[in-house]
């Protein structure tokens, strides 16, 4: 497969919060059934320092997402979406919250929003905006928003039916080395007996340089 154009891989970076997070670390089952992709979803919090320094980090996180800071807002979606040892579990505040960081562009806000709505997972089922969403993370590099949009592309869910659509965001997300991607690419490459590898190229270039829509 000849390589699409890229920029540099930034998928599994961390979030810019106002007080310090280690990392990411739980996954989705419904994001497990999707290929091996484990999206790192809670945060790690020092259990060293003890529960005093968790309550202080969600109250800096509630804080700063009440102010406006778009990281701040997608990480307490998460802290609603999973809830802690001293943060109860509210789904329907998590969208509220995710809804507020996707529309200003926080990556990992608009693929959690894009699978949500591809589910129905505590909205309305709307393949629609899953696709808007995936699309707004896939234009942000990340591998699994283009996979998945890709298989909405194969299969005209939410979007025109488009194999040559499909072929170019599967392309990148194999480019990235994202789980399955490879393989559909050669699947649909075998299916449709496409052989413009210039004009794939072209669309990938294309679609990469989108400045995006905005998902409501």
């Amino acid at each position: 497969m000849k390589k699409s154009l890229l920029v540099p891989y930034r998928f599994f970076r961390s979030l810019t919060l106002t007080c310090g997070v280690l990392s990411i670390s739980a996954v989705t089952s419904y994001l497990r059934r999707s290929n091996g992709f484990f999206c790192f979803v809670c945060f790690l919090i020092l259990f060293s320092q003890g529960m005093g320094a968790a309550e202080s980090y969600e109250e800096d996180i509630l804080q700063s997402a009440s102010t406006g800071d778009p990281q701040s807002q997608f990480a307490l979606a998460l802290l609603y979406e999973y809830g802690s040892e001293t943060f109860a579990r509210n789904p329907e505040q998590s969208i509220i919250w995710l809804e507020k960081a996707g529309h200003e562009g926080v990556a990992g806000a608009c693929l959690y929003l894009g699978m949500k709505y591809e589910y129905g997972n505590k909205v309305t089922k709307d393949l629609t905006k899953a696709a808007c969403w995936y699309s707004c993370a896939a234009l942000k590099d990340w591998p699994a928003a283009q996979f998945f949009l890709a298989g909405l592309y194969e299969h005209g869910k939410g979007v025109a039916s488009s194999p040559l659509t499909a072929l170019a965001w599967y392309g990148i997300a194999a480019d990235y080395g994202y789980p399955g991607a490879e393989d559909a690419f050669l699947r649909l490459l075998k299916e449709t007996e496409y052989e413009n590898m210039k004009e794939l190229n072209k669309t990938q270039e294309i679609l990469l340089q989108d400045g995006g829509t905005v998902c409501n």
